[in-house]
């Protein structure tokens, strides 16, 4: 015998389709990554590269030195301060991919400047009477002037910065 009081009434639940169900299930997911492309969208600004401090410096250096090439027409201390440039250049190391770059082709250009120089110095110092050894100091100098100003050039289109003619090369 069953009494009354344990009877329990049955109420019937109408019965929602399983796929009404699954969007159910799915709808919260759905709405968090809608929301969540949102924000990643439309709030978040074009991060710009950072400038470190030692990129304006080796612009810097590339403007002070080919300023020093075409201004300085003592040839020994032209020398000397294109040799502080690269010693400064040398410790300078860029944060963008860009100025690591130019300071490459700045520390090559200003190299063969030096060499191209001491080419100069020692044309007009040890080769008075030697016709030999006076034009291959003069084509090495040439030549090490003319490859010193195109890796320059080189050097400021990667930094950003027009350079001309330096010196006839």
């Amino acid at each position: 015998m069953v009494s009354a009081c344990c009877k329990v009434k049955t109420v019937s639940v109408p019965k929602i389709p399983r796929h009404v169900r699954l969007a159910r299930a799915r709808l919260p997911w759905c709405i968090a990554l809608s929301v969540i492309g949102l924000v990643l969208v439309s709030g978040c600004p074009p991060s710009a590269p950072a400038v470190g401090r030692a990129d304006p410096s080796i612009k810097q250096d590339l403007l002070r030195g080919v300023r020093a090439i075409r201004v300085t027409r003592d040839r020994n201390k032209l020398h000397l301060e294109l040799v502080h440039l690269v010693a400064h250049l040398r410790r300078a190391h860029g944060t963008t991919t860009s100025a690591r770059r130019g300071r490459e082709l700045a520390l090559r250009g200003f190299e063969a400047t030096l060499t191209g120089i001491r080419s100069q110095l020692d044309f007009s110092e040890n080769d008075s009477g030697e016709v030999a050894a006076a034009t291959r100091d003069a084509k090495r100098a040439d030549l090490y002037l003319r490859h010193g100003a195109n890796w320059l050039r080189a050097a400021g289109q990667a930094l950003g910065v027009r350079i001309g003619e330096l010196n006839g090369y």
